[in-house]
């Protein structure tokens, strides 16, 4: 609960607002409109995706997904076109790989930009390869939309973004739990092994135990660990989808985009490896690998209970209001 007050909340919210905004106002077709060549001739994909695909690339894991829910919902995207994005629109945040994991685990923000490259690379070309067989969409000429009222637009937003953020956080939780009761399995499996067991279940607690590998190895299970994403984030993926969709699908091409990544770091690793400064590892940001333990503060504790509880209120103000409709 602390990890997503004082680093998840405050990183990720901000940005599932946003995106909500974009998709609220109307903006976000602007934005699809601008981006179409490469949406249709790279990905093979209809004009309405542009901007989901943008953010997917700079928002953080779960909001790729929560656009691609958007738009199937305001039946813009068919669900094969939808199930596609999902196999390559799951990606981490830049400021996450650049801060959290180049400069404060790897202690290098050139390892932190080469993470960042390799990710972002590995998406576009699971993107490119889901979309080889498909035909080149036709040109459609899009309708304006009404033009809904930017306070409306961001109620809806905040309030969308606050039932989020909730399911985050219990994801979160519940993941960690998960990962300090298997500590005592993961202790007889290796440094390797308990490291490969927790980037699979989740990406934070994965990337800090790849930092503690020796050189070359942590920063290639780092990168693997960043396109995979972990169950944690398929689980949230999933939940706020909004649709059935196949899990088994999903894990596989997050093993595809983990794959991809590691490949690509290994090449950009050779190719510029030798502009790499002396790495200086923070240690401050271990304990989130550590195990959980109840903690509480005169202010930590009170502040979890309430940005928890405005969650919860704002998700079940959302409930009525739909069905009052």
């Amino acid at each position: 609960m602390q990890l997503c007050v004082e680093v998840v909340i405050p990183s990720l919210f901000p940005f599932l607002v946003f995106t909500s905004f974009l998709m609220a106002s109307g903006f976000a077709q602007r934005i699809s409109s601008a981006i179409f060549p490469v949406t249709r001739y790279l990905f093979r994909l209809p004009q309405q995706t542009g901007a989901c695909i943008l953010m997917s690339l700079i928002g953080g894991y779960p909001v790729g997904g929560r656009m691609i829910a958007r738009l199937m919902q305001q039946q813009k995207l068919s669900r094969q076109d939808a199930e596609r994005m999902l196999c390559f629109c799951i990606n981490a945040g830049p400021s996450f790989v650049l801060t959290a994991v180049g400069v404060r685990l790897f202690g290098n923000a050139g390892i932190g930009i080469l993470l960042l490259s390799a990710h972002l690379l590995a998406s576009v070309t699971a993107g490119i390869w889901t979309g080889r067989h498909h035909p080149i969409p036709e040109l459609v000429q899009q309708s304006q939309p009404s033009q809904p009222s930017l306070t409306g637009a961001m109620v809806t937003a905040v309030r969308e973004s606050a039932t989020g953020m909730l399911t985050l956080s219990a994801f979160i939780v519940l993941f960690s739990a998960i990962t300090a009761l298997l500590q005592p399995i993961c202790s007889q499996l290796g440094v390797w092994g308990s490291t490969l067991v927790s980037g699979l279940l989740e990406v934070t607690q994965g990337c800090v135990a790849a930092s503690q590998l020796p050189s070359i190895t942590g920063e290639l299970f780092a990168a693997f660990f960043l396109s995979f994403s972990g169950i944690s984030v398929v689980c949230q993926v999933i939940s706020g989808f909004g649709a059935p969709v196949d899990p088994a699908k999903i894990l596989f091409w997050r093993l595809i985009n983990g794959i991809f990544s590691t490949g690509w770091y290994a090449l950009l690793r050779f190719c510029f490896g030798s502009l790499l400064g002396k790495s200086d590892a923070v240690a401050s940001w271990a304990y989130i690998g550590s195990t959980p333990v109840l903690h509480s503060s005169s202010v930590s504790t009170p502040m979890t209970i309430c940005l928890l509880g405005v969650c919860a209120i704002a998700a079940l103000t959302l409930e009525d209001n739909e069905t009052d409709r």
